[in-house]
């Protein structure tokens, strides 16, 4: 039942939701394209010197990686909270309504999960396609060769797949602690009435 109210949510607020959806989407690409430069070492024919600074280029990559890493947190649980935030009077009437505490609170991760999920998969199609679009600017920056023989090679790196999983596994984890303890400390008081508060 749980499952069934929140996908109904999801969808009742699309409008809501598709901000989040496209926040988290456009970073899951950017991330995944910045963390997957280095598996294009395998199909670019570098000469010594180039291979020297692609290496360097890649530890440079790995830096903006880490500030990515930290704007999209902050991105993510804003964007959480802020749907939260939208929605007390809703999950006040949920309380009032005979629901518990505990239940409101695996509403609102179902929901995040759900658009976490979703939001996740087409952000890494999204970041194949911008992974092979850098590989096409690196190989004219560097002026390399694609090492394939029809001058055209798919990367696909599991590292940026897993490092990018793992990444936003943590931020939809911490997002839904902070929204749990949100809605479990508010009193049922302050969420019917929380429309006509000015933050």
């Amino acid at each position: 039942m749980l499952a069934r109210l929140a996908l109904g949510n999801v969808r009742k607020s699309l409008a809501d939701f598709g901000i989040y959806f496209l926040t988290v989407m456009l970073g899951v690409a950017v991330f995944y394209a910045f963390n997957s430069m280095t598996a294009q070492q395998g199909v670019l024919a570098f000469s010594q010197t180039q291979d020297k600074m692609f290496e360097l280029l890649g530890m440079v990559i790995d830096g903006v990686s880490v500030f990515i890493a930290f704007v999209l947190v902050f991105l993510v649980v804003y964007a959480n909270s802020f749907l939260v935030k939208r929605r007390k009077r809703e999950f006040g009437l949920y309380l009032t309504l005979g629901m518990s505490t505990g239940d409101v609170v695996k509403i609102v991760a179902l929901e995040s999960l759900i658009v976490g999920a979703a939001s996740l998969a087409v952000g890494l199609l999204a970041g194949l396609g911008l992974s092979q679009l850098l590989l096409m600017l690196t190989s004219a920056l560097f002026q390399a060769d694609v090492a394939a023989a029809s001058g055209f090679s798919f990367v696909f790196s599991v590292d940026a797949l897993a490092e990018t999983v793992a990444v936003f596994a943590a931020i939809f984890a911490l997002a839904a602690l902070l929204n749990a303890r949100t809605v479990a400390k508010a009193r049922l008081i302050d969420l019917l009435h929380a429309e006509s508060r000015v933050e």
